[in-house]
């Protein structure tokens, strides 16, 4: 019983209170660059169709259809390249 009674108040004065640490310093704010891209028109991405296969007498017709789709395809990549590079609205 003496024995509880003096562990006792040892016990009890081992637990002091804990130390109290400084506050952390506040986080300092980076910005960072944020890409934003323009969009760009359905009509710019819109596929041509041609007729890609034919008999050996429509050679010229889709060859004549092939070269539609190209002059209309190096149409829309000189109006996308006018877009893009430039700010977003």
């Amino acid at each position: 019983m003496r024995a509880i009674l003096i562990l006792l108040p040892l016990a009890l004065a081992a637990c002091t209170a804990a130390r109290t640490r400084a506050p952390p310093p506040a986080p300092t704010v980076i910005e960072v660059p944020v890409k934003t891209y323009v969009p760009i028109d359905k009509a710019l991405t819109a596929r041509c169709k041609w007729m890609r296969e034919g008999k050996p007498s429509q050679v010229f017709e889709v060859s004549n259809g092939r070269k539609r789709c190209l002059v209309q395809y190096e149409s829309q990549f000189e109006a996308i390249e006018q877009v893009q590079g430039g700010a977003v609205p």
